[in-house]
């Protein structure tokens, strides 16, 4: 089938950094389910379906694929029949409110849809059409728990056409083809702007081809082409590129591990940042008790010299007042001090930043309800002098807040006074 389209895209002048990627894609066609290339991946003999359950899928995937203890991550490349694709022209828009507005528009892009919709889109070329590609949010999540019962981690599923989008910024006409359905695409700057998706249970009706031919119209002409009719054109096919991943659909447990991963790797890197500064400090104060130590064996040494009493005892409080700098100076109790923030801060809220100095606490993170988290704070009986800082975000969101405090058992002003009385 020859696309017959009508004019070429403007060129987007920045490219997009997939948010996501994975190790393995797995492509389902018809009733076979095969791999992409991978260098990692030993070849194994194409699994064959009988049914297209999520089950079913699971358990040819887990037999297509060898037994390893690291939990790889998968992207399953579908065929067209699972997505619904809807065209938009949109305005100028600011890149993260585009999947707001494009689902403001559900109701009458897909009128009468009342179940939950994963959304795929991406900004349009200025003055150009963008599609935006749907999938049912309980279809995506039966295939995760499927996958995750054999033992495999399903991190996003993506259009079967989507696999050979250009690695490149030029524009692309691709017709993706099996035994029940039809399906033409027109990229441009990795963004997809027009999809056709036909049964061939019509291709024998006149009327068909009148409208096929009205709708190819809108393609662009003489633009590079990628044909996909057989089974074994998808095979040995290469990892998908990184435009494929604008348009993945990522199931909501997939997205809830992936979150906690997130906050694993910061939660870790914190109490390795914590566990430092603990052991600089505790090195800091065994350096200077160790030196103290050294001092008053060479005052012990002095005294079988026969240095006088007086100058000696004059000397070892020299030392004592230069040690008192470090060992009376007022300690911050860091991991008292996280151990109560973790009691009292929610579960639906967390820390991103955590600063202390001078018994002056600050710290950034997110909070559905930061005005609560402050009061929580406020009662804290070691705690005083809680204060907010600007709170950015929209109302039901995980707002952004800053909020700082002073510890009420840090007393500097009292040590200050007693070893810099003329410093203050």
């Amino acid at each position: 089938m020859k696309l017959k389209p009508k004019k070429s895209a403007k060129r987007l002048k920045t490219r997009r950094k997939p948010s996501i990627s994975c190790d393995i894609c797995l492509i389902l066609h018809g009733t076979v389910l095969l791999h992409a290339k991978h260098q990692n991946l030993v070849a194994q003999p194409d699994e064959s379906l009988l049914k297209l359950t999520p089950t079913e899928l699971a358990h040819a995937a887990r037999r297509l694929l060898p037994v390893t203890t690291k939990r790889t991550r998968i992207v399953l490349a579908l065929p067209s029949t699972e997505f619904v694709a809807t065209g938009l022209k949109l305005p100028a828009v600011a890149a993260q409110n585009l999947k707001n507005v494009v689902r403001l528009q559900l109701p009458t892009l897909l009128p009468g849809v009342t179940e939950p919709l994963l959304l795929a889109v991406q900004a349009p070329t200025d003055g150009e059409q963008t599609c935006a590609l749907w999938m049912p949010a309980t279809r995506a999540e039966e295939l995760f728990q499927a996958f995750d019962k054999v033992g495999l981690f399903l991190n996003c599923i993506l259009p079967r056409p989507a696999l050979v989008l250009p690695h490149t910024s030029t524009a692309c006409q691709v017709c993706d083809e099996d035994d029940s359905t039809i399906t033409c695409l027109e990229c441009s700057y990795g963004v997809i702007q027009r999809w056709l998706h036909l049964p061939k249970a019509e291709c024998d009706e006149a009327e068909f081809h009148i409208q096929l031919d009205d709708a190819l119209s809108a393609f662009t002409p003489d633009i590079k082409q990628e044909r996909k009719y057989r089974v074994s054109d998808w095979e040995e096919l290469p990892t998908p590129p990184p435009t494929a991943y604008d348009y993945a659909f990522i199931p909501p447990s997939a997205k809830v591990r992936m979150a906690q991963a997130v906050r694993k790797t910061k939660r870790s890197l914190l109490i390795f940042v914590i566990l430092l500064l603990i052991g600089s400090m505790i090195g800091g104060i065994y350096y200077a008790i160790n030196y103290e130590q050294r001092l008053k064996q060479q005052l012990t040494d002095l005294k079988h010299r026969t240095v006088t009493v007086s100058q000696l005892r004059a000397e070892v409080g020299e030392i004592e007042e230069k040690i008192g700098l470090i060992k009376n100076f007022p300690r911050q109790e860091i991991v008292t001090i996280l151990e109560t923030l973790d009691k009292l801060i929610p579960k639906e809220s967390w820390i991103t930043s955590f600063h202390i100095e001078g018994g002056n606490v600050k710290m950034e993170g997110y909070s559905p309800n930061p005005t609560k988290l402050i009061e929580v704070l406020t009662k804290e009986p070691t705690f005083y002098n809680v204060q907010s800082g600007p709170i950015r975000g929209k109302p039901r969101t995980k707002l952004k807040f800053t909020i700082s405090f002073k510890l009420k058992d840090f007393d500097l002003a009292a040590y200050w006074l007693e070893y810099f009385p003329d410093k203050r």
